[in-house]
This record gives C-alpha cells, structure tokens and sequence, in this order.
C-alpha cells in the first residue's frame, strides 16, 4: 500500500499552492488598482483613474521575490534557505492580497453610493475607475466585494501551502474518493461532458464573464491539489505522457472560453447594431516584419521550452519492442486514443477506416456545403449557431473528451478505472457482447437465429438502411427545408450523411453501455460489422 503523502509531495503541493496564491493575489491586485474597461467599451469621457498601484508595494513584492530567487539559485552553500526563499514568496503574495483588499475597501469609502455597487445610479462623471463591461455581458461589478473575494482567495491558498510545509496533512476525503470512484463510469463520463456542452451554450453569456472564468479556475487549482495527495490519481496523472494532457485540457478550456467570450460579444454588439470587434481594428498586418519576426520569436521560444522540458521531464522509453510482450494497457499516442475508443464500440474497419475516413472528408467538404455567408472574419453564434453547435460538440465531446477518457480512465485490459482506483491487473468485468440479431431472434421471438447470414441480419440491415434512407428527409422536413432548397439536394444529403454518420458514435456508445450491444449488423463470414 503506497502513501497518499510523503515528505517530497507534501513539499511539492506547497510550491504548488504558492503559485495559487500568487495568481489570486494578482487577480485582487488587478481588480482593486486595474483599468476594467472590456472588449469594445469606449473610454471617450472617462475621467482619468484615480486607483494606482503603491510604487513601494510594487518594490516590495518585487524585492521580496527576487531575494528568494538567490535563495534558491544558492541553496547548496546556505543551509535553510529552500524554506526563508519560500517564507519570503509567501509574505510577498499576503502582502498584495491584503494590500488590495485594504486599498479597494478604501476607493469604496471615497466613492460611496458612485458606481461600486451593481446597478447603483452615478453621481459622478465616471471615470477610469469604474468597471464598464462589454455588451452583453451584463452590468458593472462591484470591484470591492471581488477584490476582498480574491484575496480572501490568495491568503487561503497560501495558508494551505504554509500546512503542507510544515507538515499539515490535509488531504481529499476517502468518503468523497470513493464516492468519485463509485459513480464513474463511461456512461456518466460522457453524459456529464455532453450536459456540460449543453450549459455551455445555453448559459454563455454568464460563462463569458470574467469572474466565471477565474471562478472556474480556482475551483480546478483546489481540485487538482488535493485530488494529488491521492497516490493512485498522482501516479497516472504525473507519467512524462500523461503530463502534456493536463496541460491540453488547460489550454483548450481557456481558448474555448475566449473564443465563446468574443463570440458573445459580438452577438451583442451586432444586435444592437454597433460594429463587432474585429470591425473596430480593420488595420492589416504586413507580413513582412511584423508577422514573421513575431513567428521568429515564437519558434526561438518554443524551442528553449521545449529543451528545458526534455531535460527536467525525462521521456519514458521503455525497452525494445517486442511481438512475444505487449504493455498492459496498450495505448496508442494520445492523439489516436479517441480512434482507439471508438474501436469499443465498432468493428475495426469503422473504427480505424471509415470513420477517421469521413472526419476528414467531412472538414474538407465543410466550404463547399455551407452556404451561410454570414459570419466570415469575426467570432460568433447567433450567426452560425448551427456550425458552432456541431463543430464544437463533435471537437470537445466526440474526440477531447474521448481523449481524456481513455488517457487517466482507462487502464489494464482496457478496463474503465476511477480517478482515484488503482489499476488492478486481475480486474475482470464481465461483459455480455449481444448482437441486434440476438436480441430479436432469442429474445423477442423466442426461435433460432436463421442459418442463412441475409436473413439472420435482416433486423439490423432494415434498420440501418432506415437510418441512412428515412432520417435525412425527416431532418429535411423538420430542420433543414430551408438549406435544402437554398443549398440543393446533393448538398444537404452530403450534410445529412456526414452528421449521421457523426451521430453513430454517441448511439453505439449509449447502446453498448446500457444494454451491451456490440453489432446491429453482424456478418462475420464475410468481415462486415456494423
């Protein structure tokens, strides 16, 4: 039995808490002394601000900081010095956390009754102290409440990191690990995705806001901390090819987030007939210096990081590949981990051809069957809501998601393990493979299945032909009839195709977890499995 806790990740999560709190601090900082003015909002009339940031509280946090770098740089000659670099770092975070929380309850005294409070009536000329957010995404905050919010947020943070160094255990309850244990499963993993993409659109503008996006990133900086003092979830998450996930899953939850921000915006903006945002910078870009000296510096960057990487993550080479040992479970690269999925649910031939066939067939043919010319050169929704909807489900949930699934939840013999089970070797679930034609000649029929394969998979073969023949023209008549008479037949029965054919995942999927079913058709005299 391995410990939850040992003296090296209890050291590591209070490095890790520091960073929390450090980005807290600057959250306060920001709202208590910054100039919130959103995307698009006009500072024509604003008074000059009146809220800067202490010259001697910036020397401070600065100085403090940069001493505990030489700390750090020179902890083999001072003995100690890991904990006074640490100590300082933690002073400096408290320091601007208190500060602006002080600071924003004071700019809150001088302006009472002004324009810190949500929906209060000016009685003033605003200024650049004022919150003035973008259209459609609401009314002014109060910046003194989510300053105090955010640094209450900082000083927690850092608390907990102070506990786990000088020893606090403080770790995820077994009651609430377990409980995370007990109802995952592929079926609520990807119901609970799709619920979340169906919040995401509808509540988009609240999920726009600012405060929801750092919310959100709290709420994951305290999750992902303390489900590490769990040694089962730390020691999948921390393998060298599991780490760059966690850091996609960061990277493609903040651009979905700004894209759907800009996006949100812009809908507002144009409904209330303004210009959207890329319209008030139409300025080009020359090519030549501008664009590839930015290039240069990316590529020179990238680079360096990528070195650093190499030499503090070693690469996890195994030995010499072998046709008499295979790994337990074998996984293929993580970009290919969503095709490896969809081989539970299909034959190999839709799985590793068809299927990945048409992704691509579908993405080449998306300009030549989209006739809205509405929405070129500028985030939206309202304007493309179909695309927007379909495109981001089949990215987020029909492939990230799977990514996800089957890089921390699938382990030894390709079996689903919770984020905080160990992977047992000797797990056996069992699991019946039932064919539609099994279904209806046994058990709804109660005979033999026919010898003859046509008419043993007669049920299956009806009822796909129904699905490829008769949806498309209920689609038509109940979704499509105006792209079908602008766009032509031969077009949106390419689109009916491709969305049908995107649509089989999720089916095959919600079919084989609830009633175990492999194959609605299934030939295997002749390979063919459907």
């Amino acid at each position: 039995m391995h410990q939850d806790l040992t003296s090296g990740v209890m050291f590591g999560l209070a490095w890790y808490y520091l960073l929390a709190a450090l980005l807290n601090a600057a959250a306060a900082a920001y709202l208590a002394y910054g100039t919130l003015v959103s995307e698009g909002a006009s500072r024509v009339g604003l008074a000059p601000k009146t809220r800067h940031l202490p010259g001697w509280l910036t020397t401070s946090f600065f100085g403090l900081y940069a001493v505990a770098i030489g700390f750090v740089l020179f902890r083999q000659a001072l003995p100690g010095s890991m904990l006074a670099a640490y100590c300082l770092c933690a002073l400096a975070n408290a320091m601007i956390a208190l500060a602006a929380g002080a600071d924003a309850a004071h700019f809150a005294e001088l302006h009472e009754g002004a324009t810190d409070q949500p929906g209060a009536v000016l009685e003033r000329a605003p200024t650049l102290d004022d919150h003035v957010p973008a259209v459609g995404l609401g009314r002014p905050i109060s910046r003194t409440l989510w300053t105090l919010i955010w640094a209450v947020a900082a000083v927690m943070f850092q608390a907990m990191g102070l506990a786990y160094l000088f020893g606090g255990k403080i770790v995820l309850p077994q009651l609430f690990r377990d409980a995370m244990d007990n109802v995952s499963g592929p079926t609520t993993f990807f119901i609970g995705a799709t619920i979340a993409f169906i919040a995401l659109i509808a509540f988009r503008r609240f999920v726009a806001t600012g405060l929801f996006a750092w919310g959100m990133v709290n709420l994951f900086l305290l999750y992902f901390g303390l489900s590490m003092t769990d040694y089962d979830f730390r020691d999948i998450v921390t393998k060298p090819d599991n780490v760059p996930i966690v850091g996609l899953i960061v990277l493609v939850g903040y651009f979905t987030w700004l894209s759907l921000r800009r996006a949100v915006i812009n809908d507002a903006r144009m409904a209330r007939g303004l210009p959207n945002l890329e319209q008030l910078d139409p300025d080009k870009t020359l090519t030549w210096p501008d664009l590839v000296y930015t290039e240069l510096i990316c590529m020179v960057v990238l680079t360096i990081v990528l070195v650093l990487w190499g030499i503090f993550l070693q690469a996890p080479l195994e030995q010499p590949a072998s046709s008499t040992v295979a790994p337990n479970p074998s996984k293929a690269p993580w970009y290919f981990l969503g095709l490896q999925e969809m081989l539970v649910y299909f034959d190999p031939w839709m799985a590793g051809v068809v299927l990945p066939s048409l992704i691509i067939v579908g993405l080449m043919a998306i300009p030549y069957i989209d006739t809205n010319r509405e929405g070129n050169g500028y985030y939206t929704i309202e304007k493309r809501k179909f695309a927007y909807i379909t495109f981001q489900f089949g990215y987020l949930v029909l492939w990230v998601v799977l990514i996800l699934l089957g890089t921390f939840l699938r382990g030894p013999n390709w079996n689903f393990f919770g984020p905080y089970e160990y992977w047992d070797l000797h797990k056996l679930i069992p699991l019946n493979n039932v064919n539609l034609s099994d279904v209806f000649w046994i058990q709804i029929m109660g005979t033999a299945k026919p010898s003859n394969f046509l008419a043993r998979e007669l049920p299956g073969i009806v009822l796909t032909l129904l699905y490829l023949v008769v949806t498309p023209e209920l689609l038509r008549r109940l979704f499509f009839k105006k792209y079908s008479a602008e766009a032509g037949m031969v077009r949106y029965m390419t689109l009916a195709v491709l969305l049908l054919f995107m649509a089989s995942l999720p089916i095959k999927m919600v079919l084989r977890w609830t009633f175990n079913l492999k194959y609605v058709v299934a030939i295997p005299e002749y390979f063919f499995n459907i």
